[in-house]
């Protein structure tokens, strides 16, 4: 591959993962990628005393030993291949925006799953990559006259074969972002409008039990909620925070404006400092319980028997153990809604490696200790809430973006393999939820439709009907047309 970017003519500096910075001689370097201060020791070695800019970075991480046979836990492996992405771009981003106004500013990511991005029948390789994806799409927005793109390939290809073919994706901006590689030629993903028609009615019933995580809060928990209503099956609620007790009498009736002027009072009253970090944090810790013990209420009058319980679903030792649990109590999980996330919206050069953990793998652990515990041969649904951003990228969600892609890749996955609907559904923005006023007028400006609760919850139900092997990852958005183009989101 070095050898086919030389004759072309390019100068070519290969970077290889190590412990630190490092000069291997022979235009070879070795750098820590997880590390931001190694980069920056690479950036300065690259630039050297002319200080030369790097106009194009091709990321062959997705095609490592570490991506393609991953010798620990999937997750980590998806963390640190999307981490050392990130990084590289975030030490990259001001010479690659810059080089563009001269022809650079070229951003080629590699991955191997198979060349159809996990999508098409056969088995996938390579799963750890595909956070990676959702960042490169978050680039391309946040730098729109970069030129970036993920290139997936069937990593079989005879190796010279596939070096011209990367040579050739370096001089093509045909504004295709995702493209793929495989014996057949050149490929690339395209939405197709379906309508789910001739639904089988849910198998769905009182006796089935169904996990949802996330699932006392926002848009997941009115979309459980309408599932309970059409079955009254057991609801198993998975949360962070603890239940909380019964709302005192004084403040149930209290709004925002009413809480904090109660909170101030109850601190003046007890000799406290008002400090008003400390009164919003009471006051938002206030309205959490609140929805929570609503949501369970709802849940209860849709007819549901329910339950809450306050576990990390990132880890294994609790939420594992949790699954392992309602197994051996009801002999059986027959669902799950994958609700739980954060956001933490900041653009790639502003964002830490603390933040971009945290949102990642809140996401994408939660989902791989899913797929680890659940017994595929009785379950009828599993069904991850991913975003439209992980389908088209969003600026400042890299990390968003990449967790809800590798939920999509993973949905991929399983639906080959197991006989359960799986199903990621990319969702649009909601008219509920976490979108406030604010955002419903920046929507309205750039001519986004949001979707309302009753209609997204009706597509739910529709999706988890549908038979095994029905097309994993689903797009659901009142704007499609609109968040597909790479200058709108």
């Amino acid at each position: 591959m070095l050898a086919s970017l030389v004759s072309a003519d390019l100068r070519v500096r290969h970077v290889l993962p190590g412990k630190s910075t490092r000069s291997l001689g022979g235009d070879r370097y070795e750098a820590n990628f997880q590390d931001a201060d190694s980069l920056r020791s690479l950036h300065e070695l690259l630039a050297g005393p002319h200080h030369a800019i790097v106009g194009c970075l091709i990321n062959f991480l997705g095609l490592s030993d570490a991506v393609l046979s991953p010798t620990g836990s999937q997750a980590q492996a998806a963390l640190e291949t999307s981490l050392a992405t990130f990084h590289l771009l975030k030490e990259f981003e001001a010479d690659l925006d810059s080089s563009a106004r001269q022809g650079g500013g070229l951003v080629l990511n590699l991955s191997g799953m198979g060349g159809s991005f996990g999508i098409d029948p056969g088995p996938t390789t390579g799963l750890a990559a595909a956070g990676t994806l959702g960042i490169i799409k978050t680039f391309r927005r946040e730098y729109p006259k970069t030129t970036a793109k993920n290139v997936d390939v069937d990593p079989t290809l005879d190796f010279n074969l596939l070096s011209a073919r990367i040579v050739q994706e370096l001089t093509m901006d045909d504004g295709v972002i995702e493209v793929g590689l495989t014996r057949q030629g050149r490929q690339r993903l395209k939405l197709v409008h379906t309508e789910p028609t001739g639904v089988a009615p849910l198998s769905i019933g009182p006796e089935s039990v169904v996990v949802v995580t996330g699932g006392a809060y926002g848009v997941t928990a009115d979309v459980a909620i309408e599932l309970a209503r059409r079955t009254r099956c057991r609801m198993v609620l998975v949360g962070r925070s603890t239940l909380p007790d019964a709302e005192p009498a004084e403040t149930a009736s209290l709004d925002l404006a009413g809480l904090r002027q109660w909170s101030i009072k109850q601190a003046k009253a007890e000799g406290k400092k008002i400090l008003p970090a400390e009164i919003e944090k009471s006051v938002q810790r206030t309205l959490r319980n609140r929805i929570i013990l609503g949501s369970i209420d709802r849940f209860r009058t849709a007819g549901s028997n329910v339950e809450y319980h306050a576990v990390d679903a990132r880890r294994e030792d609790s939420f594992g153990k949790l699954l392992d649990d309602l197994y051996a109590r009801f002999g059986r999980i027959d669902g799950v809604i994958h609700g739980a996330g954060v956001i933490d919206d900041k653009r790639i050069k502003d964002k830490s490696t603390e933040s971009f953990t945290s949102v990642f793998s809140t996401k994408v652990d939660s989902a791989q200790i899913l797929a680890n515990h659940l017994r595929p041969d009785s379950l009828r649904f599993l069904v991850f809430f991913s975003s439209v951003s992980g389908r088209f990228g969003n600026a400042g969600q890299a990390d968003y973006s990449a967790a809800n892609e590798f939920l999509n890749k993973l949905a991929d996955d399983l639906g080959k393999r197991w006989p359960a609907r799986v199903a990621s559904i990319n969702w649009g923005p909601w008219d509920g939820g976490m979108v406030s006023d604010e955002l419903r007028r920046l929507y309205a400006q750039v001519g986004y439709d949001l979707i309302p609760i009753d209609v997204g919850a009706s597509y739910f139900c529709q999706e988890i009907a549908l038979p095994p092997g029905t097309g994993a990852e689903v797009t659901v958005s009142g704007s499609v047309a609109k968040m597909a183009d790479p200058t709108m989101l």
